[in-house]
């Protein structure tokens, strides 16, 4: 016998995958518009829609078990990205008033971190309303790298797909109330870090990285082989060193910090270079990347347009990376150069 939560994961692999009706796998039994419909051998049910989104593959469901005074729990299942839980989200039918969701109060992960079920009372009765009468429900979320994101499911054919599971179940036709869900465990802790790191450079980032005039595109051939550092500077934000080019001096790479916090969004950083030529001026490229995580130390190097060499070390403090060390190249250009320190000065 599947669990509740196995009749979940068999609609949205199905949903996902296009899956055809197999009992074996026990995927989608019927459809009704957007909506496919699946119970088990218990039948605890489930109806689910995928998001319209082209590169989404979120899913909306509404599951029910048979136990006659079991409700309806609300879930959406971010297949693609994590929401950033910590952060409220937005529900809103056919581009109406939305309907705010604030963290364990409203909404928490149950089971697996990706998936979001509705924990409010009045926030339940009042979208299951809506989602009866409107044609268009719209989820926005802000994600764990900072992104807004925005997914729309379709609600065509949801009546005759709950009315189905009403069947199914030997149920009062139009039951239609619902609560939070029973007997689901707790989904655990997201290490944001290690889940920002194995998704690589955000496509927003990776956009706003592609606008430099002076970085060549990831798959050039000489840095086509550099991974990016990512690597976490504080609870809500995150290092991104993207390659930009390679030369004689070595990896040369931008650095982007992405935050995820009460405010958000991703920023390019600027450092402290040195040379006897310009004096004190910003660079926005560094070779030799290096940075501990721990220390939340960073070092590298840079270069003016002259190649009058410096090297330094940061270390990120709060929302910013304060200069620590900065040495200079006493001659520009040259093999074997020796180093003066500007910073501290002596």
């Amino acid at each position: 016998m599947m669990s509740r939560r196995s009749v979940f994961g068999m609609v949205v692999a199905a949903v996902v995958l296009g899956a055809a009706l197999d009992a074996s796998a026990a995927a989608v039994s019927k459809r009704f518009g957007a909506f496919a419909v699946a119970c088990d051998d218990s039948l605890h049910c489930a109806a689910s829609v995928q998001a319209v989104n082209p590169d989404k593959a979120s899913v909306f469901v509404l599951q029910r078990s048979p136990e006659s005074r079991a409700r309806w729990t609300v879930s959406i299942s971010t297949l693609g990205v994590l929401a950033d839980r910590d952060r409220p989200v937005a529900l809103s039918v056919d581009n109406g008033v939305d309907i705010t969701l604030r963290p364990v109060s409203d909404y928490a992960p149950f089971v697996n971190s990706s998936d979001y079920y509705l924990v409010s009372q009045t926030a339940l009765d009042r979208l299951m309303l809506q989602v009866q009468r409107g044609h268009m429900l719209r989820f926005s979320f802000i994600d764990i790298a900072g992104a807004p994101h925005s997914d729309r499911f379709p609600l065509d054919g949801l009546a005759p797909a709950l009315n189905e599971i009403d069947s199914q179940q030997g149920r009062i036709a139009g039951d239609r109330r619902a609560g939070p869900p029973v007997g689901l465990p707790e989904a655990p802790e997201v290490d944001v870090a290690a889940h920002l790191a194995a998704a690589g450079v955000p496509p927003r980032l990776l956009e706003l990285h592609l606008g430099s005039a002076a970085c060549e595109a990831p798959d050039a051939a000489d840095i086509a082989d550099a991974k990016p550092l990512i690597a976490p500077l504080s609870e809500t934000a995150t290092l991104y060193a993207i390659p930009c080019f390679r030369n004689a001096s070595g990896l040369a790479s931008r650095l982007y910090m992405v935050e995820s916090g009460e405010i958000g969004g991703m920023s390019s950083l600027l450092f402290a270079g040195f040379s006897d030529r310009l004096g004190w001026y910003g660079v926005d490229v560094l070779t030799g990347v290096a940075y501990d995580a721990a220390s939340h130390r960073l070092e590298a190097q840079g270069a003016d347009d002259h190649g009058c060499a410096f090297r330094g070390s940061w270390t990120f403090t709060d929302t910013a990376f304060r200069l620590d060390h900065l040495s200079a190249a006493t001659s520009c250009g040259a093999t074997g150069t020796g180093w003066k320190d500007v910073y501290p000065a002596r």
